[in-house]
């Protein structure tokens, strides 16, 4: 833990990890204190100190914790102003149904969305165009979309503006380039970057926790490990389709009252897709976490 110059290694109050768990003793959170947190502390000694309280939370990234059957959080990062959702646009390659997942927790934590399509270098002017043109969907429901490579610094400027006096949650597939971002943001950081594995197209893990840096330019980003599996926390799936901006203009005009708009008849989000009022991929998203609520990456 970090207060000003003072850097203790902290433990939590016995109380305080009681009240993190429920009733029966079961966990509730993966970790009771997540980075991002404000805490109440009793220092010990020079190097020691005892968390007594933590703060209520403003915001939290948070995801169900992966590989775990019961219900537990994993809160990521607390109090964050935005989430910087990095997606490639190769090695990896782009996952839009992640992308998604993204943008759904950032909305479940009461944070604003950034989508950031990384390695533009990695592909030719007319994937470009295609590309850009795909991503005026996201942009036409409000979010902000930059284009960046750590090869063309007019990006890189973009994402500082970006970043300048706003506390970051950096999110995205191990590879995307997270961390080699930063590095060229502020190459003091020096932060370990690797490379995509040629059979599997994946990331391999090179940030193994979550780490908070404050910027030169001003502000402060918690650069996360690579998420595989982004399981949804703090959402309301039985009213999915209010996450979905470009489907609340049609929610209320279908047959059934209690319509999935899966598979139902005279559904008016199905004859939307159709009519392209709403676009396949996005469509598709939906029914994916509707149906099921995991999705490796």
């Amino acid at each position: 833990m970090q207060h000003g110059e003072l850097v203790l290694r902290c433990t939590l109050r016995g109380t305080l990890k009681r009240s993190r768990k429920s009733e029966a003793g079961r966990r509730l959170f993966a970790d009771p204190v997540a980075v991002g947190d404000q805490v109440i502390f009793t220092q010990i000694d020079a190097e020691e100190g005892v968390v007594e309280e933590i703060k209520p939370r403003q915001t939290k990234f948070s995801r169900r914790y992966a590989g775990r059957h019961e219900d537990i959080e994993q809160i990521i990062v607390a109090n964050a102003h935005q989430v910087l959702a990095v997606v490639s646009t190769q090695m990896p390659p782009l996952n839009y149904r992640t992308l998604d997942r993204f943008l759904i927790l950032a909305e479940a934590g009461e944070m604003q969305a950034i989508i950031c399509v990384n390695k533009m270098d990695l592909i030719d002017t007319d994937n470009r165009n295609q590309l850009t043109q795909t991503f005026t969907i996201y942009q036409n429901l409000g979010y902000q979309v930059i284009f960046t490579s750590i090869e063309e610094s007019n990006s890189i400027e973009t994402l500082k503006q970006i970043l300048i006096d706003k506390f970051t949650v950096i999110v995205g597939s191990s590879g995307v380039g997270k961390s080699s971002l930063l590095n060229v943001i502020q190459p003091d950081l020096k932060l370990r970057t690797g490379e995509v594995g040629e059979k599997t197209r994946k990331g391999r893990h090179t940030t193994t926790l979550v780490e908070m840096f404050t910027l030169d330019i001003g502000g402060e980003v918690a650069d996360t490990p690579g998420i595989r599996e982004v399981g949804l926390w703090g959402v309301d799936t039985d009213n999915l389709e209010y996450y979905f901006p470009e489907m609340e203009p049609f929610i209320n005009t279908c047959k059934y009252n209690d319509c999935a708009h899966v598979k139902e008849d005279d559904c008016a989000i199905q004859t939307a897709v159709e009519s392209g009022e709403i676009h396949p991929e996005r469509y598709r998203s939906y029914v994916v976490l509707k149906t099921g609520d995991t999705l490796d990456t």
